[in-house]
């Protein structure tokens, strides 16, 4: 397998554009909306919105991409994040507390999320057609702008609000869409950026075929989804989480940027943790980092204990999505990879269905314990559920794996 040095610094570069994105859309949307005059039960239900379509738009996408066989992912990843920029120009305009801020920021949402499952599979596609992708590295550094635009963001907004956030999100995909336009490969590996050429047979099956062939993946994306419940609205409502035990926008920024930072060693070693353990034994070992998490967030009566609860990150959250990634590129044809890797996006879309409207109602109506407490049960239950449908992969060197 090639390395196209280039190619791979082109990758690491949009994604950390891309994540430096996402903290500043998605990571400061309470903040955002809260400071533009929307309450929390609004605030869960527009980011619902968003997850319910997400949930459609994602499959449909990808399903697109698997049957059209020479579509160039950089294409389609390019005019979707036009689209974005479209909606994000809108949304510095529009006014606050008016539908037509609610309606551009679910628009932004929806199409730079839909991208994670396309940037994730160009990684793979260009590696099974013999160009050899860093995608742990790639991903690990993506992390990494997060952190550090979630903490710039956070005293940013701090001092001098929120109004200027959308030109953070605008600046950052305008990068995107040039450095993606700039994946060139040489004439004699085109075929790393489309699946086949036209005309090869395929294995590509709907969508309900799709479910029925991959019985035990689907639960345990059912699994995944009540673990992520805690997780996203750990994350979608930190600022209501941390202010009564005397936190700011400025320590919430510090939290984001200890729990982002430091997915960077994680994901950076994860081809070495293959080399060592089985994909599957990993995927197992951030699910129950995920309950510790969860627990301890819950138990925090301070800010340290919350920074330590993020601590744990770089055990389940970081652990997790390379380990999910790897594992459908292990149990997924390649005819279906960009539709598998979906669903993972769908574990985040379906668990931010449930956390955003219920998170933001019962924060309304119970309270932050409450809604936490709630949380660890819901991510006991699915840990179970997925502990038990996560079947063995090949590689790594210990035989003794649970």
């Amino acid at each position: 397998m090639k390395r196209l040095k280039s190619l791979d610094m082109k990758y690491i570069l949009s994604q950390i554009m891309y994540y430096g994105a996402n903290s500043a859309l998605v990571g400061y949307a309470s903040v955002y909306l809260l400071a533009n005059g929307f309450n929390n039960s609004t605030i869960g239900t527009v980011l619902s919105i968003a997850s319910v379509a997400l949930v459609f738009v994602q499959p449909g996408i990808a399903s697109f991409v698997d049957k059209h066989v020479n579509i160039k992912l950089q294409q389609v990843v390019n005019v979707i994040l036009m689209l974005s920029i479209i909606a994000s120009i809108g949304l510095y305009f529009s006014y606050s507390e008016s539908l037509l801020m609610l309606v551009l920021f679910i628009v932004a949402v929806i199409t730079l999320q839909s991208l994670t499952p396309l940037f994730n599979s160009m990684a793979f596609l260009f590696e099974k057609n013999g160009i050899e992708i860093n995608y742990g590295l790639a991903r690990g550094f993506g992390s990494g702008a997060y952190a550090l635009i979630s903490m710039i963001v956070g005293h940013f907004v701090e001092q001098f609000g929120v109004h200027y956030l959308p030109l953070v999100y605008i600046t950052l995909n305008m990068i995107t869409v040039v450095i993606v336009k700039m994946y060139v490969v040489p004439k004699e590996d085109e075929l790393t950026i489309s699946e086949k050429e036209e005309g090869e047979q395929t294995n590509y099956i709907s969508f309900i075929e799709f479910f029925k062939k991959y019985k035990k993946f689907m639960f345990f994306i059912l699994g995944a989804i009540l673990v992520f419940f805690s997780h996203t609205v750990i994350n979608n409502f930190l600022i209501q989480i941390i202010s009564p035990i005397g936190g700011s926008e400025g320590q919430m920024g510090n939290a984001i940027f200890i729990a982002a930072i430091l997915e960077l060693p994680s994901m950076m070693l994860f081809p070495l943790l293959l080399k060592k353990f089985k994909c599957s034994t990993l995927l197992k070992f951030s699910i129950l980092m995920f309950i510790a998490k969860h627990s301890l967030t819950y138990l925090s009566s301070d800010l340290m204990m919350i920074y330590a609860a993020q601590a744990l990150q770089m055990f389940a959250f970081a652990i997790f999505t390379p380990a999910s990634v790897y594992y459908v590129n292990q149990l997924i044809d390649k005819d279906n990879l960009v539709k598998g890797q979906s669903m993972i996006t769908v574990v985040y879309c379906a668990s931010g269905i449930i956390a955003n409207f219920a998170g933001g109602l019962l924060l309304d109506t119970l309270g932050v314990e409450q809604v936490l407490f709630i949380g660890v049960i819901l991510t006991v239950v699915g840990a179970i559920i997925a502990l038990l449908s996560i079947e063995k992969t090949k590689g790594g060197d210990f035989e003794n794996e649970f």
